[in-house]
């Protein structure tokens, strides 16, 4: 940074630049697995200039928590949204979130975030929110489907949204822990493909109604 440029714009990069670094080392750690002396050091800044930002890792925690889920949420819904009638915004949903998770790998920082930090009573509440949201998002797409026809009424969408997400972030992890390495992208690819067509097939009417 040059000494010409506001405080304010430096200090908004050196956030930005943590909460990136922190969604990185998240994602790979884990929140319980990951010190506070863990996020210094892959930040390279002093533990003044890491404080002056942040002062505890549940702050850093959930401001990634935030951040991530802001992305997730905007990125994947101006796809998701222009891909025509909610039919065709359920189908173009794990594309959206497969190719953010390849451009962006701490992106599923939100996953074990949010799992580890509902387990901690300091920072429960805190999450609950944000995942809300994004099933909400899903259960609005399905909502929307069954209100034009293309989906069966009966299923309760919100119910359907909370085991589509549920089903996509367990088998990301199931697939991490069975298939590591460079072939778990790939594969992950194609099972979440089964898992868009065990959807559709479950929620789509029969072929004589």
């Amino acid at each position: 940074m040059t000494p010409t440029t506001p405080a304010t714009a430096k200090g908004e990069a050196t956030r930005a630049f943590l909460l990136k670094t922190a969604a990185r080392v998240f994602a790979e750690r884990g929140y319980t697995g990951t010190g506070l002396s863990d996020l210094i050091v892959a930040s390279g800044l002093t533990k003044g200039a890491f404080y002056f930002h942040f002062s505890s890792k549940s702050a850093l925690a959930l401001a990634v928590l935030r951040d991530q889920q802001e992305r997730w949420l905007h990125e994947v819904s101006e796809r998701v949204l222009a891909a025509g009638g909610a039919l065709e915004q359920f189908r173009a949903l794990p594309p959206a979130m497969l190719d953010l998770l390849a451009t962006e790998p701490g992106a599923w920082s939100i996953n074990r975030l949010t799992r580890e930090m509902a387990a901690d009573p300091a920072t429960a509440d805190a999450v609950v929110k944000p995942m809300a949201e994004w099933v909400e998002f899903v259960a609005d797409i399905v909502r929307r489907a069954q209100a034009d026809g293309d989906f069966r009424p009966g299923p309760d969408p919100h119910a359907v949204a909370v085991v589509l997400v549920a089903a996509f972030d367990g088998l990301k992890t199931l697939t991490d822990v069975l298939n590591p390495g460079s072939e778990a992208s790939g594969l992950f690819t194609r099972r979440a493909g089964v898992l868009l067509d065990l959807a559709q097939h479950g929620l789509l009417p029969p072929a004589d109604s």
